[in-house]
């Protein structure tokens, strides 16, 4: 008997089909097309919830200077003749079914034909004062204009989510997220395969995509989190609490940040923080360069697995500043803060030593270690690298006339 083979693409084709619930076979297609608009309308109280479900198709709700829930649903059908989709078309029935504060938007469809598919796409109007929980197996979410709380949840489109007042929870399975002025408690983000881009976020705020970059700006009022696996992370003008920012694969560049707790790594990537003000600051990567800028903390950590380390201190920073950075191959360039005062503590394996302050000497005098003092205060540099050179220099001073 001669065996049969099929390729990765068909099976995955095959099981697509069969996860989307769409009436189809392959070889045998269906090519008319029937589409219907149905109009529904309930009122609706303040504050009341609204739920919407379709399999295959599109959900938009819009908060409105509106009383009731306006409903209008396109219904897209194909089969094999114009007859058969229009029939199926006619059958399709949507429901507003009130149940207590809660609205539920759903659809009464005919029993399932081979050769045959049912997409309904709803675009919805509701009160600003509503909460909204809507949910698409194969299609993009937009949701705009509610003072409540919003949910969204897809398997395969784009989630868009602006001018909520309210926790947000936005999650799509193969698609990407962009929110933007949105105010809440509790606001979480997520993407399996997808970018993510937010702006003007009030509230503690969670990100998480395994494969996609994401972007943030102007996010303040609580902690935040940031994870992808794989993908760029851009994150500008943030006033936060703790800020948790881990890519496992990509770049790290933050900005105009101010918050208690600041907490960067990448598994395999640079990372550039310029303008950033923490008490304490833990900066991390396995492969790649680390810069900060005008860097405000009082406890400092910068190690790279393999890459160059360069630190500039603020003005503002603690004259007593405890910092140990530390890299396996590359160079360190520290630039303390002015009036620096406590112990160093310079090692390098293979490369030179050389420093702008004047340091007094305890122990041997070796070209590979320093330890000293400088001044009089309790601050410590512990700066360490196993092959490259080590500086500390002095923050340029205006000269007094």
């Amino acid at each position: 008997m001669k065996k049969k083979y099929y390729s990765i693409p068909v099976i995955g084709f095959c099981l697509l089909l069969i996860a989307t619930g769409c009436d189809f076979q392959i070889g045998n297609w269906a090519r008319a097309k029937y589409e219907r608009t149905v109009q529904k309308q309930a009122p609706l109280a303040s504050g009341s919830t609204v739920v919407a479900q379709t399999s295959s198709g599109s959900i938009t709700i819009t908060g409105a200077d509106v009383a009731d829930c306006n409903v209008v649903a396109e219904i897209r059908v194909r089969a094999l003749t114009e007859e058969d989709a229009r029939e199926t078309a006619e059958q399709v029935e949507i429901i507003l079914e009130q149940v207590g504060n809660t609205l539920t938007v759903k659809a009464k469809k005919p029993h399932k034909k081979l050769k045959r598919s049912i997409s309904i796409s709803y675009d919805i109007t509701v009160p600003k004062q509503t909460n909204v929980e809507c949910a698409s197996s194969y299609g993009p979410i937009k949701l705009g204009g509610i003072n409540g709380h919003a949910k969204g949840k897809t398997s395969s489109g784009s989630i868009s989510a602006e001018n909520i007042q309210g926790s947000a929870h936005l999650d799509t399975s193969y698609g990407s997220v962009t929110c933007r002025n949105i105010t809440g408690d509790n606001i979480k983000v997520k993407s399996s395969s997808g970018a993510i881009t937010a702006e003007n976020i009030r509230g503690s705020a969670d990100m998480d995509t395994s494969y996609g970059s994401i972007t943030c700006e102007d996010i303040s009022g609580g902690d935040l989190k940031l994870r992808t696996s794989s993908g760029k992370i851009k994150l500008s003008k943030a006033s936060c609490g703790d800020f948790d920012l881990h890519t496992s694969y990509g770049s790290i560049r933050a900005e105009e940040l101010t918050g208690k707790v600041l907490k960067l790594h990448s598994g395999s990537g640079s990372i550039d923080v310029t303008q950033a003000s923490a008490d304490s600051a833990d900066i991390s990567t396995s492969y790649g360069r680390i810069t900060c800028r005008q860097l405000t903390t009082a406890d400092l950590t910068a190690k790279s697995g393999s890459g160059d380390i360069n630190i500039a201190c603020s003005d503002s920073t603690s004259p007593e500043i405890n910092a140990n950075v530390v890299t396996s191959y590359g160079s360190v360039d520290f630039e303390a803060p002015p009036d620096f005062a406590g112990s160093v503590d310079m090692a390098t394996s293979y490369g030179s030593i050389s420093t702008d302050l004047p340091i007094t000497i305890s122990g041997q005098i070796s070209k590979k270690k320093l330890a000293g003092t400088i001044g009089q205060g309790n601050g410590k540099l512990y700066l360490k690298t196993s092959s490259g050179s080590i500086k500390i220099r002095w923050p340029d001073k205006p000269e007094v006339n």
